[in-house]
């Protein structure tokens, strides 16, 4: 296990393991979807993240390509769009969990920022995992603002 120091952070993560299932995968979500709203996410994923979080993902073993779910939420009155997604490593974290609940199944997320266009958190959680053991897994949940890049005429509005 390798101790991974992150902003408030204090990541322990099974980093072999991490970077072998990573491995493992073919495709992130948004390459299996197909949808314009991913498409568009595929288009932008190098700028999605800042060198930061690309470094924090490399030292987890994760790759930031192969994202296990991504949506995208909504337009900004900016004009850019607003992409949420997840991915997960082996192991635990010590510090703020981003998953805010008063009954331990509902409830809302409070995101760190990184920069004006990145939040990201953690959270002990295995939604859409890649790994064959969910047992041990962090969630790491992320929102990012991308400009919409393909035709115009397949942007979503909304």
């Amino acid at each position: 296990m390798a101790i991974v120091t992150f902003r408030d952070w204090t990541l322990t993560v099974d980093y072999e393991v991490t970077k072998a299932t990573y491995a493992s995968v073919v495709n992130g979500s948004a390459e299996d979807c197909k949808c314009n709203d991913c498409m568009n996410y595929i288009a932008d994923r190098e700028r999605a993240f800042p060198d930061e979080i690309k470094l924090l993902f490399d030292q987890l073993g994760v790759d930031y390509r192969k994202e296990s779910e991504v949506w995208r939420m909504y337009k900004h009155k900016d004009g850019m769009h607003i992409y949420s997604g997840i991915f997960h490593f082996k192991g635990s974290f010590e510090g703020k969990d981003c998953f805010v609940t008063s009954d331990g199944r509902n409830g809302t997320f409070s995101m760190t920022d990184i920069n004006e266009s990145v939040s990201i958190g953690f959270r002990i959680a295995s939604q859409l995992p890649y790994f064959k053991d969910s047992e041990g897994l962090v969630q790491v949940e992320f929102e990012t603002k991308v400009p919409w890049t393909l035709d115009k005429k397949l942007e979503s509005d909304w």
